[in-house]
């Protein structure tokens, strides 16, 4: 199994502190490392464009991966008989 990666970005905020904004993902492989973008980073003030490999964080719960959010749970009679509210 491949190892996961976040490909992050530096930003730099108005108090001076740098925030690591994820703009993509990469994978470790057998054949070498993957990079998959959501977005592409820009060059700073030297134009210079960063990108760093980090290891992923848990989301939260700590458990890592998707948590979906909690299904409506209304009867069809508390939307006036309709199974579909539009």
């Amino acid at each position: 199994m491949a190892e996961r990666l976040d490909i992050c970005t530096p930003r730099a905020s108005r108090d001076g502190k740098t925030y690591w904004t994820k703009i993509g993902t990469a994978w470790k492989g057998d054949k070498g490392i993957q990079l998959v973008f959501d977005a592409l980073p820009i060059p700073d003030g030297e134009g210079r464009v960063v990108a760093n490999l980090f290891e992923p964080k848990p989301r939260d719960g700590g458990q890592g991966g998707f948590t979906p959010a909690p299904r409506n749970t209304r009867q069809d009679d508390d939307l006036g008989g309709d199974s579909i509210p539009f």
